[in-house]
Formats: C-alpha cells, structure tokens, sequence
C-alpha cells in the first residue's frame, strides 16, 4: 500500500480487497493506493498516475474524472471515464464534509472481461427489449456511436432508445444511469 501526504486511512479498507481503491485528494492527487489500483494504473490503460496524480491518455476523459472527483460527495456516485473498450467505471465517495475532503475511488476497468447484467428492466420501467439492450452497453461505457455500429443499426435508432430509457427510467445523463440502477446490476 502507499502512503502520501501523512493520511492515516484504515488499512482494513484496502486490506486484501482485489478491487482497485484509491484516496485522492480534489485535485487527483493520490493520497493512498492499494496494489490492484497500483497495477491499473501503470498497466497503460485510461486512467495512469503521473508525479503523483491521476492523469488520463485524452481531454475528454480528463474532464469525466475531474467532474467525478468533484461531484464526490457522501452519498456514494457513479460514474465512466472514457468510452468503448478503454473505459473505466469510478465509484466515487468523499469521506468527509465539505468541498476540500479527500474522496475515496473503486476503479473498475471495463477492458478487463467486466459482465454487467441489468434485472428485468422491461418489467420495472416499461423499457422496450431493444432500449434494454442499448442501457447495458451504455453501462458498459460505450457511446451511442460505438452501440449503432456494432449492432448494425442506426446512429438514429440508437439515440431513440437512449433518449426513450431515459425517459422511462427518469434519468438525464449516464451518470443518473448508473446511481438509478446501481441496485439492480450485477457486476462481475
């Protein structure tokens, strides 16, 4: 485990977790980090570590993680870095009061073969089958662009089921996405 900037955080929340756990402070400064997060982040994926802060491979993604770091708060958020295969899942929580606490991070790289399966969403929200489709590759971090060409339909087609589950769902963005149906998804 490392150790930055004199944190004293409980070693049972890392302990022999297998998940990636962070603590970093507002401004991605990586205050504490177990070995599974150590090995994503200097495995070459999205998100790397750099002089001793989180940093990622493109602007785009830059501006998801810093949304999500500073959106923290303590009710535990969701959230995805980057798109397609590159992506990464952050669960975010800060851990403690007010705007300068640092958060902790579960990183979960959707790279790695990370099965998300979603309950009955046809029976709970009235989603059509082809809407449901659409929200797990959503939740698996892939953009509408990415879901029309591999399932071979429209770019058209695509954002109609988005924007109709959403609707159903009572979500605005991918973000209210994951908070809504945190509960019913399995991920492995």
């Amino acid at each position: 485990m490392v150790r930055r900037g004199g944190a004293d955080w409980p070693a049972l929340w890392f302990g022999q977790d297998a998940a990636s756990r962070l603590v970093v402070a507002r401004d991605l400064t990586v205050l504490a980090a177990n070995r599974p997060a150590l090995r994503l982040l200097d495995g070459g994926g999205l998100i790397t570590l750099r002089d001793g802060a989180l940093t990622t491979r493109d602007r785009r993604s830059w501006s998801d993680l810093v949304g999500i770091v500073a959106e923290a708060s303590s009710s535990a958020r969701i959230g995805v870095v980057g798109a397609g295969d590159g992506a990464v899942l952050v669960d975010s929580l800060a851990l403690e009061d007010g705007a300068d606490s640092p958060v902790s991070l579960v990183l979960r790289d959707l790279r790695a073969s990370v099965e998300i399966e979603c309950a009955d969403l046809e029976s709970m929200f009235g989603v059509t089958p082809g809407e449901h489709q659409v929200i797990v590759e959503l939740l698996k971090g892939y953009s509408s662009r990415e879901i029309a060409e591999a399932s071979g339909k429209s770019i058209l087609t695509v954002r109609t089921h988005v924007k109709r589950a959403y609707g159903k769902i009572g979500v605005k963005t991918r973000g209210q996405l994951f908070a809504k149906l945190l509960r019913y998804l399995s991920i492995r």
